[in-house]
């Protein structure tokens, strides 16, 4: 009788068992659909986040060309080893412009120092991104590069990438780089081997007998589609041919965004060398000065004696100014490039040559006042604004900022499609 007990005690035990995995993939086969795809959907928007982030901070920080972007990570060199795979100008097609995202380093020729993004991030599915990139940003050897300003956004050399909504609208056609997460192969890419091309990761959308493909790169503002995932859409959908199979996830950064960005790099680089040029301008601090504006339109921006308002002094033994050292020492990359025209500066009369120490600053900028020197950057111009120029109001763009008196915006004064003026405070 006992034994039997026990007998029915273990089959009851695997019966509940049994329940238990089934109920299990009960909950799991209900959940796929809704909560964990949400969670995977998730972590590869996350990790776009964080790519995105990257690129623009690998961009603007670089120490030789800030603003330039790597090549992408192509397997023509035999493998996806995380490097950026770069070419020189003269075999440059547009098909070196899109690749994987490189992490790990940069292989000849290209410039600057021999670093990725130094994460290797991939997908909820665990696949590598993907990434293309304008040629507008790109530089192939040490003697030539891209010049990037301001200019560069409304007056590129080549048409900006372009992006496009499920609808096969554009979203953007300033694009500056697209970031793609493949996702799971669909239909016949076949991903074996470690070195299939971009038809085996990235998808193509027929909308309106229209094919979209993110696959290909052939001319410089080629388009790039955020699509409908396949999941969404259902056989009979009447917008999206079948079989409709795409699932790439995709991120982008305009040159607007990586502009805005630059320009606040650029702008604490002056600033620091502002301060530098203060702090060493004599052993005494109540000797110590700013150099004086250059003439606004000056194109050569030479300091002008006693001039406290215009362009970016920069260092030239043309200058008229006699203090010593007339102008700023400013990184190779700062003048190549042409920033010195993107500048206006301003200094208190009791901050200069002729008057030193600073004792109390005479400019006010927002509700800040007793300012000792202040930096706007001009950014792109707007409108009818026409440089070089002697005229203030082609550079700045509010009332507040070309009157002349002495008092300027608030830092952080929102910028708008008829306002790009970013001010920096150099001291206090």
């Amino acid at each position: 009788m006992k034994l039997r007990r026990k007998h029915y005690g273990m089959a009851l035990i695997m019966l509940l068992f049994v329940i238990a995995l089934a109920a299990t993939a009960f909950i799991f086969s209900t959940l796929e659909p809704s909560a964990i795809r949400q969670e995977r959907d998730k972590k590869t928007a996350e990790v776009l986040l964080q790519a995105k982030s990257a690129l623009i901070g690998w961009s603007v920080s670089h120490p030789q060309y800030p603003g330039i972007l790597p090549f992408p990570d192509r397997s023509a060199d035999g493998n996806y080893d995380g490097s950026s795979d770069c070419v020189s100008s003269a075999t440059l097609t547009y098909g070196h412009l899109i690749g994987k995202l490189p992490f790990n380093n940069q292989t000849a020729p290209c410039v600057g120092p021999a670093l990725g993004l130094a994460t290797d991030l991939r997908d909820a599915e665990g696949e590598s991104l993907w990434y293309a990139v304008s040629r507008n940003l790109i530089r192939t050897t040490v003697a030539g590069g891209p010049v990037i300003n301001p200019s560069i956004t409304d007056a590129p050399t080549y048409p900006w990438l372009v992006v496009r909504d499920k609808n096969g609208q554009v979203i953007s056609n300033r694009v500056a780089a697209v970031i793609i997460a493949p996702g799971l192969s669909v239909d016949a890419q076949d991903r074996s081997g470690g070195l299939a091309g971009a038809p085996a990761y990235l998808d193509a959308a027929i909308i309106s007998a229209i094919t979209y493909s993110n696959a290909d790169y052939t001319v410089p503002n080629e388009d790039f589609i955020s699509g409908e995932d396949m999941r969404n859409v259902p056989p009979t959908h009447p917008t999206y041919q079948q079989p409709y199979l795409f699932n790439d996830r995709l991120i982008y950064i305009t040159i607007d965004e990586l502009m805005l960005a630059l320009e606040k790099r650029v702008v604490r680089e002056v600033a620091g060398s502002m301060r530098n040029y203060y702090s060493v301008s004599s052993v005494v601090p109540g000797n110590r000065y700013y150099p004086y504006a250059a003439e606004l339109g000056e194109v050569n921006h030479l300091c002008d004696e006693g001039r406290l308002e215009g362009g970016l002094p920069i260092t030239n033994a043309a200058s008229s100014c006699t203090h010593p050292n007339p102008g700023l020492t400013l990184p190779s990359w700062f003048t190549d490039s042409g920033w010195q025209d993107y500048f206006y500066y301003v200094v208190s009369n009791d901050c200069s040559y002729a008057v030193p120490g600073c004792a109390i600053g005479g400019i006010t900028v927002g509700a800040q006042s007793n300012v000792h020197a202040l930096l706007i950057s001009a950014g792109a111009a707007i409108g009818v604004q026409a440089r070089p120029s002697g005229n203030v109001a082609d550079y700045l763009d509010s009332a507040g900022n070309t009157d002349g008196d002495g008092v300027f915006d608030a830092v952080g004064t929102p910028l708008s499609n008829i306002y790009n003026d970013q001010s920096l405070i150099v001291a206090p």
